[in-house]
């Protein structure tokens, strides 16, 4: 092989892209995940497990950009590099096809897991409402390649070209950080998806959720967590009115299939001008039953922050890819690497920015997201290696 496709001695940089990534995820970690998930290789391999996930998730930062050539930058860009990887001949394109399959999706996953977690300590504003921390969920989809296997696990949607995954993630307000996350087939339902993460809820936190997720069933298992809601209804909930309370709010009930089946909700009622002055009106549910505990008017501004999710999407879907761009991968499997590798990727850049956050004393949703991703690829911030 060439030597320009050997990474040559004495050009290993501490490249920032490389330096967060080891950092959030430490080479013990990684070591450790694919001991775990039986992912270590029975013999030396010029692609090992532990480099295959650095990749996956570099890959992500050369969103569209050839296997070989964001391999070769990766390596460039390794501390670790240095012991043992110096004039390291870059395998082909189809040799690290091959190594992404051996990979699968497990260890991602499991690397994802291990840092999903609420970032903001007690005291944060942004982030805690009287001692509450608060929590959003909501879900997007992304387009995968047509393929016969991607075919069999993605559904397609009627009127659709591709097959679509479906994902919901369930996220801290304020830092943005992601607590839990859930995906597979388009035609799996956002409330099923929530259903697997209610693991990730627990006492002492407020759960802002959108129109799609209310329902007896998930409001009932939601709060049988010791988490307070705040959800939102859609205009064919029926909330009959069974106590009005002195804020202008009332006692209602949500219903199940059965006639024992009922969960007292405090209905919380306004209207919210756009910049036409056009109205929309709001309902929202809530837990929070005492008007003096939890008034109306700190409900409401409180639910705005549901918005925070739709920024997190957006910064997963257009800022950290092409814009309408579609995965790589034409196997089940490789989607799924590609999507834990992409939570994972976020989680690194938005630890980053947390503790940039809680070090400058400021709001972590000041600190746009674009420039620390461009301050990452472009390698110009090299205080942020290990």
């Amino acid at each position: 092989m060439v030597d320009q496709d050997a990474v040559p001695e004495g050009r290993l940089t501490d490249d920032v892209a490389i330096g967060l990534l080891a950092t959030t995820f430490p080479d013990e970690m990684v070591r450790a995940v694919i001991e775990a998930t039986g992912r270590r290789e029975q013999r030396n391999r010029a692609l090992p497990a532990r480099l295959m996930v650095y990749l996956s998730m570099a890959l992500w930062l050369d969103f569209g950009k050839g296997y070989v050539r964001v391999l070769r930058n990766l390596l460039r860009g390794l501390r670790w590099a240095r012991g043992g990887w110096d004039g390291y001949v870059v395998p082909t394109d189809g040799a690290i096809s091959r190594a992404r399959d051996r990979l699968g999706s497990a260890p991602m996953r499991a690397l994802f897991e291990a840092t999903a977690k609420p970032t903001i300590p007690a005291g944060h504003d942004e982030v805690f409402w009287r001692d509450l921390r608060k929590v959003v969920v909501d879900g997007t989809v992304f387009d995968v390649p047509a393929s016969a296997d991607n075919a069999v696990a993605f559904d397609t949607p009627a009127g659709g070209v591709l097959p679509q995954a479906r994902l919901v993630a369930l996220a801290e307000c304020g830092s943005m950080a992601l607590i839990g996350a859930a995906f597979d087939s388009i035609e799996v339902g956002e409330r099923t998806l929530f259903e697997r993460l209610l693991g990730k809820l627990t006492e002492g936190m407020l759960l802002l959720a959108d129109r799609g997720f209310p329902s007896y069933g998930l409001y009932t298992a939601a709060s049988g967590t010791g988490a307070h809601l705040l959800w939102r209804v859609s205009d064919s909930f029926t909330l009959p009115v069974r106590k009005r309370l002195d804020d202008g709010t009332y006692l209602s009930e949500l219903r199940g299939k059965r006639a024992r089946d009922r969960v007292t909700v405090r209905v919380i009622e306004y209207s919210v001008a756009d910049d036409d002055g056009v109205s929309e009106v709001f309902a929202l549910i809530t837990t929070l039953l005492d008007p003096e505990r939890a008034p109306a008017i700190e409900l409401a501004r409180i639910y705005a922050d549901r918005w925070h999710v739709e920024i997190l999407f957006r910064l997963v879907k257009v800022d950290l890819r092409t814009p309408g761009g579609v995965l790589r991968s034409r196997t089940a499997e490789g989607v799924r690497q590609e999507l834990w590798a992409l939570l994972c990727l976020y989680q690194a850049l938005r630890s980053l920015i947390t503790r940039a956050a809680v070090i400058a004393g400021v709001d972590p949703a000041r600190i746009s997201f674009p420039p620390v991703l461009d301050a990452v690829n472009d390698s110009v911030a090299t205080a942020f290696s290990p």
